[in-house]
């Protein structure tokens, strides 16, 4: 009985982070629109630097809960030094396979060593717009929402994407190129990415699905003279592999993830220099078809039914290393808003009053963008 309940109240550890990653949103917006309004007749470049360090603060207690407080151990293979480099800070394109919702904190993390959360801009399903608070956020923060399903707005867009050439942004913009979440469950889905993988003349992909080209074909339009190279990053989670099967499973969660104890990521990372990658849309599409190709092979690896390939990518890997003092402070700062808050009436209903408010005037400011 005992240990049934110690069970059940270990498998609810995500309770607590979520409460304090999600909770600390109404603080989050309230000082970001203090500094907006403050900075609003200085010049761009300050509101930039400020807003891109409120950016990194907020993801330092994401990697807080995610890395430091699971005890994740990420494994990089490749061209790990090059990622790990701490003098490498550049603007680049992050194009990755995308199997769950913990992807974009894995590129959060990758960011990390090169000191580059606050460069993070991503190109984001449409309909995340409307998620409370945030989505209005990531908007003005120059993240680009995009319509699939053969309405996507080439033209928006690409002026979107030319702003962050315009004004000169730090970028590291990260793309999802398959559009869509790779889950062996989903097996119409797969279906689908596989003929069109055949009508395009390629091989079927088993582990990743077919990429969609012409996000990252406006962004290099838009952006080839304003960033130095594209990260080409494939992720792999362990606990994907049924035991008894040896099938592959689905990605973990937000949620799993949290409850995991010391979840292993396994990240194989390339660089390829942009003046390397072709501007011609045939070309270009060809280049990223063998991208996914290798991807492929990667996760084929990782699956493999060897005892000897599962579970890694090939080659040696380095640990990724997030010191706890990078982020504990950003937990105690947002922690410790959250208790002033909650301390006094005041506080409690300011913090309602921007939660509601806020998230009606954020939705109804999206609905006309």
């Amino acid at each position: 009985m005992f240990l049934s309940v110690l069970q059940h109240l270990y498998s609810l550890r995500w309770t607590l982070p979520t409460a304090i990653m999600m909770g600390s949103s109404p603080t989050f917006i309230t000082v970001w629109a203090a500094m907006r309004t403050l900075t609003i007749f200085l010049p761009e470049r300050i509101y930039t630097q400020a807003n891109d360090t409120m950016y990194d603060l907020y993801m330092r207690l994401i990697l807080f809960f995610f890395h430091s407080y699971t005890g994740a151990v990420v494994s990089i293979y490749g061209n790990a030094e090059e990622l790990l480099n701490e003098s490498c800070k550049k603007n680049v394109i992050f194009i990755c396979n995308h199997q769950c919702t913990v992807d974009w904190i894995v590129a959060n993390m990758l960011a990390s060593p090169q000191n580059s959360i606050g460069r993070i801009r991503f190109i984001l399903k449409d309909g995340l717009r409307f998620f409370p608070l945030y989505g209005f956020y990531l908007h003005q923060r120059s993240c680009i929402y995009v319509r699939k399903n053969g309405k996507f707005d080439q033209e928006k867009a690409s002026k979107e994407l030319a702003l962050l050439k315009d004004k000169n942004l730090p970028v590291w913009l990260v793309i999802f190129p398959e559009g869509t979440r790779m889950n062996p469950e989903l097996p119409q889905t797969i279906e689908k990415s596989q003929e069109h993988a055949k009508e395009q003349g390629y091989e079927p992909f088993l582990h990743v699905l077919s990429p969609k080209v012409k996000g990252i074909q406006l962004a290099l339009e838009q952006l080839r003279s304003h960033v130095e190279s594209v990260y080409d990053v494939t992720i792999a989670y362990n606990n994907t592999i049924d035991s008894d099967t040896g099938h592959r499973l689905p990605a973990p969660g937000m949620l799993e993830i949290l409850s995991l104890r010391r979840p292993e990521i396994h990240v194989h990372f390339d660089k390829i220099p942009v003046e390397d990658i072709p501007s011609d849309e045939i070309k270009l599409k060809h280049w990223m078809f063998t991208r996914f190709q290798q991807k492929d092979r990667l996760m084929s690896h990782f699956y493999s039914k060897l005892p000897e390939e599962r579970g890694t990518f090939p080659g040696k890997s380095r640990t990724l290393d997030i010191p706890l003092t990078k982020t504990i402070p950003s937990f105690l700062l947002y922690s410790v808003g959250l208790l002033v808050l909650f301390s006094t009436p005041s506080g409690r209903s300011c913090y309602w009053k921007v939660s509601v408010i806020g998230t009606l005037t954020g939705c109804l400011w999206m609905s006309f963008r």
